[in-house]
């Protein structure tokens, strides 16, 4: 699996998986920039949006992480 750049569009890519079971199957992913999914959720009304950045550190195909949390309005 080829590592895609965040993109700065709302956008989604289709990458190759196998099911638990060996068949092929599709994965559906959204690797958006972190200011893309504050954007998103924030228009959708959640609140205390934060992202942490978790780092890929090394090897091959290193990759960050985002993990993005928020909170429904009370």
């Amino acid at each position: 699996m080829n590592a895609s750049p965040a993109q700065p569009d709302v956008r989604h890519a289709d990458i190759p998986a196998k099911r638990p079971d060996g068949e092929t199957a599709s994965l559906r992913r959204w690797v958006l920039q972190e200011h893309v999914w504050t954007k998103l959720l924030d228009q959708a009304g959640l609140t205390r949006i934060a992202v942490d950045v978790l780092l890929g550190g090394d090897g091959p195909r290193p990759a960050d992480t985002l993990l993005v949390t928020a909170r429904c309005p009370s």
